[in-house]
């Protein structure tokens, strides 16, 4: 019977970098000769997937209720989709079952029981302690964490402080950190006129970059408040989401803010590098966040950009270790004099640490170190 590893993450598995990473090292290492991962289905998907000899990805349906919106209705149709996942796990011999977030934590536990599989948890973010979790829902996810955490064979994590977390709130084995770094291919060609073309920039003017997601708690707000008050300082918000209109109408009375719809996967870095410096301003809003190690900081700083980041207690403490950046002042006044002060001096100075962060911050680094831990624990 070939080795099988099964994860477990509910949605329809479209973006699901952190997850797709985390199998192919585990594919390419041999650890596994056959890898699953679980999601949910949707119309416009296939429910098999194969992503590569190994890999494949599988959307289990769930049907009840489907027109129920809120908590109740998401409750029951969470309930049901698991209860479709334990029947086609029951039985099976599976070596690890990763659990890829707290709402799929007790289902991969009831499939670790009935398969007799090695449990991991790996958890994206701090999710007790995120915006959404409040009130009652964070008491019952605390209460839920704190039991089945204790069933985990390993507990992986993307950050140091987060690791220290769940040391200190579960009384646990310090987890192992795998930090979400993208998977650069390599060096990407340099292409300044890719973007400066496209907005009719010139090439002494000084650009700004936001890429990502354009939602709430991001930054995004204040950033357009702050440049529409200096239209000499040129902001770029490239991706989309829920705030892309309130950018587009910023854009229509400023004409130093631009928005750009999401590009291709294979052109982001090079419309990136057509910028001067990248921008990171996640509130601290949650102790997740304050906590938080976003993907565009690391692409921001592989694309050979210094970066501004909020005063969070991970990324400043990034920015100071290796000098590549501005840490962003909390005053809105004080935030405008230090964009001010950017110009290309103050940026070449920062490309020192910039090209050191680079260097020390690589996802295979972080691999090596999955690769390790699960080779200490999984039997095969």
């Amino acid at each position: 019977m070939k080795a099988l590893n099964v994860h477990v993450y509910p949605s329809p598995l479209t973006h699901e970098s952190r997850i797709l990473r985390i199998t192919d090292a585990l594919a390419r290492a041999g650890i596994f000769q056959r890898i699953e991962v679980v999601g949910v289905a949707r119309d416009d998907l296939p429910s098999r997937q194969p992503l590569d000899d190994t890999r494949e990805l599988i959307r289990v349906p769930r049907r009840l209720m489907p027109a129920r919106e809120g908590l109740a209705g998401k409750f029951l149709r969470t309930v049901e989709w698991s209860l479709r996942v334990l029947v086609r796990l029951r039985g099976r011999r599976i070596n690890c079952i990763n659990a890829h977030s707290l709402a799929v934590l007790p289902l991969c536990v009831a499939a670790s029981w009935l398969t007799g599989a090695k449990l991991v948890y790996d958890t994206h973010e701090l999710e007790t302690e995120t915006n959404g979790s409040k009130g009652i829902r964070q008491k019952l996810g605390r209460l839920v964490e704190r039991l089945l955490i204790r069933y985990c064979d390993r507990v992986f994590v993307v950050g140091d402080s987060i690791a220290d977390w769940y040391a200190r709130a579960y009384g646990i084995a310090r987890p192992v950190v795998v930090r979400n770094i993208p998977q650069f291919s390599g060096p990407v060609e340099h292409d300044s006129a890719r973007l400066r073309d496209r907005l009719r920039l010139t090439g002494n003017d000084i650009v700004f970059i936001y890429q990502g997601g354009f939602l709430p708690g991001r930054g995004i707000e204040r950033l357009l408040r702050v440049f529409a008050s200096d239209r000499r300082l040129h902001l770029v918000c490239m991706g989309s989401g829920p705030l892309q209109q309130l950018i587009a109408d910023a854009g229509e009375a400023s004409s130093n803010i631009h928005l750009i719809p999401p590009v291709a996967p294979d052109e982001v870095l090079a419309y990136t590098q057509a910028a001067n410096v990248g921008l990171c301003l996640t509130e601290n809003s949650c102790l997740s966040y304050y906590y938080s190690l976003p993907n565009k900081l690391f692409e921001y700083l592989h694309a050979g950009l210094p970066v501004i980041v909020s005063p969070l207690f991970e990324q400043e403490k990034l920015v100071r270790e290796y000098g590549c950046g501005w840490v962003a002042p909390d005053d809105d006044a004080a935030f405008l004099h230090l964009l001010q002060s950017i110009d290309r001096l103050a940026i070449a100075q920062r490309r020192t640490g910039v090209a050191s962060a680079r260097a020390g911050l690589r996802w295979q680094d972080e691999e090596q170190r999955l690769i390790a831990t699960y080779k200490d624990f999984v039997v095969v």
